[in-house]
């Protein structure tokens, strides 16, 4: 193999993690304003509440057929966190393909 195949594939890689950082930093972002903006409804609420208002602000922000701000990748991340059973607290850095 080649070095400048070697640097093509480490270029790659990279941009996928960057990527990857880039949509993590997004919804983290989403997620702190939401709770600021939604503090008190949320602390009167049950975790299947909290995530479905979560899921439906998401969807109305980022979903791609007129969604404020469309961003695909930050709706299946926090579609996926936010499924039942999941918690906002942590998002796991995405795993290779």
């Amino acid at each position: 193999m080649s070095s400048s195949t070697e640097l093509t594939r480490a270029v790659e890689a990279l941009d996928e993690k960057l990527d990857a950082l880039d949509t993590m930093t997004e919804v983290n972002s989403f997620l702190v304003a939401a709770l600021r903006d939604h503090e008190q409804d949320l602390k009167r609420m049950s975790p299947q509440e909290t995530r479905a208002l979560l899921r439906r602000k998401a969807r109305e922000k980022y979903r791609a057929d007129g969604g404020e701000a469309p961003n695909p990748a930050a709706l299946d991340l926090l579609e996926e966190t936010l499924g039942t059973g999941h918690t906002a607290d942590v998002i796991p850095f995405p795993q290779s393909r």
